[in-house]
């Protein structure tokens, strides 16, 4: 035990009097390490946070229908014009499929001219229908939602996000105020609820929202609508549910047998595969970039290694002639580099650490230190330096004391 002692101690010693070399020998494991480290927790982080925002937004058993084709999970692809949906196929779906109990159209707006005084500033603008407030599960914080009546008789009216109300009120109550969308005035009657980035990266909480009827009428003109949001009964079946919706919207589009549908629609669950799908880079490809970086930092504590064998001849051949033996001097080459990478991987998890706190309290991106991920980056680390010692150690075992110290 004291002979292995000894080994450990000279080891590290010898990595003290040589910093530049350990430095070096250290850096591949160290950025392999942190990058690993790192990424994995922003790539769950992401995950997590869209994941959530699209349950609150879309629940366990709401169907997504938009204008135009497009390559679904399980469909096909179509390329249909956006002005492909009214509010009659709605109403046809309502009455002909059961498991819809709520159906809210929506028309989407390009960033308009919002004006309130002498503040001007570009806002996207959606119009709903009273149902929103339920199938989107997004109320208001302050005021009071637009009601039915107000879809009814296209009502001036407006819902304002708190990013948009700050930047047109700043700290005055927005609620009762006048707006102008485009050359259209509006009443400020609700604020809404703060939900953050969508699954697309567009700032929710920077946006208003109008009845859909005013939109239609007053503000773009149109007979058509960009897409709904249905509200499924708990329990009904959601597949079949979007084979009913495209039955009766094929049907009142007249697309034949060989036509593709001008319609998409999206279930909670193509939802979550696409976002699974889209964060594959931050679980697959970053990670094995970071694998590689360990990989090749076990190839430069190799090269190194073997370069100080041939430096610490006169070295190896006095312990030889003073009685160490041929697996002492293996072991302490084992040491040195197994040291070496263990101590950038203990030095990588601290600085991932630090990025991940720095991170997570400028921007709530991340998904806290993955510890498991952590250490088995450690243990790699540990075990590409032992790997890459294993043929300087054998060599450095092999030189012959009387030959070194001549």
């Amino acid at each position: 035990m004291n002979r292995v002692a000894r080994i450990v101690s000279g080891a590290v010693r010898t990595l003290g009097r040589h910093r530049l070399r350990t430095f070096f020998m250290m850096l591949g494991t160290f950025v392999g390490v942190t990058a690993l480290t790192v990424t994995l927790a922003i790539g769950r982080g992401t995950q997590n946070d869209v994941l959530k925002r699209l349950d609150r937004m879309l629940g366990s058993s709401t169907i997504l229908l938009r204008a135009g084709g497009s390559r679904m999970v399980g469909g096909a692809h179509a390329a249909g014009p956006t002005t492909s949906l009214t509010l009659a196929d709605l109403r046809a779906i309502r009455s002909e499929v059961a498991p819809i109990d709520l159906a809210d159209p929506m028309v989407m707006a390009p960033a308009q001219d919002v004006i309130h005084e002498a503040q001007s500033r570009r806002i996207p603008v959606t119009g709903y229908s009273e149902a929103s407030e339920i199938v989107w599960n997004r109320s208001v914080t302050r005021g009071s939602y637009f009601t039915a009546d107000d879809v009814a008789s296209s009502a001036r009216v407006a819902l304002i996000g708190e990013v948009a109300a700050r930047d047109l009120f700043g700290r005055d109550d927005p609620i009762g105020a006048q707006i102008r969308i485009g050359t259209v005035p509006f009443e400020v009657i609700g604020v809404l609820e703060r939900v953050g980035l969508d699954p697309h990266g567009i700032d929710k909480d920077n946006e208003i929202i109008i009845p859909i009827s005013t939109m239609m009428r007053r503000l773009l003109n149109v007979d058509y609508i960009g897409g709904a949001n249905f509200a499924v009964e708990p329990g009904a079946d959601l597949d079949r549910t979007v084979l009913e919706i495209g039955d009766v919207l094929r049907r009142r589009h007249r697309l034949g047998p060989d036509q593709n549908d001008d319609f998409a629609m999206f279930t909670p669950v193509q939802a979550q595969q696409m976002v699974r799908g889209t964060n594959r880079v931050f679980t697959l490809v970053l990670p094995l970039l970071s694998a590689l970086s360990i990989a090749v930092g076990g190839l430069i504590v190799a090269i190194l290694m073997l370069m100080t064998v041939n430096e610490r001849r006169w070295e190896i051949g006095l312990r030889k002639a003073v009685g160490a033996r041929s697996r002492d001097i293996r072991l302490q080459f084992l040491v040195e580099s197994a040291a070496t990478t263990g101590l950038g991987g203990v030095l990588a998890l601290v600085a991932a650490y630090l990025i991940l706190q720095a991170l997570g309290h400028d921007h709530g991106a991340t998904g806290g230190m993955p510890w498991g991920i952590a250490l088995l980056g450690l243990v790699a680390a540990t075990g590409a330096g032992i790997v890459s010692g294993i043929v300087p150690a054998r060599r450095a075992a092999a030189l012959d004391p009387v030959q070194t110290l001549r």
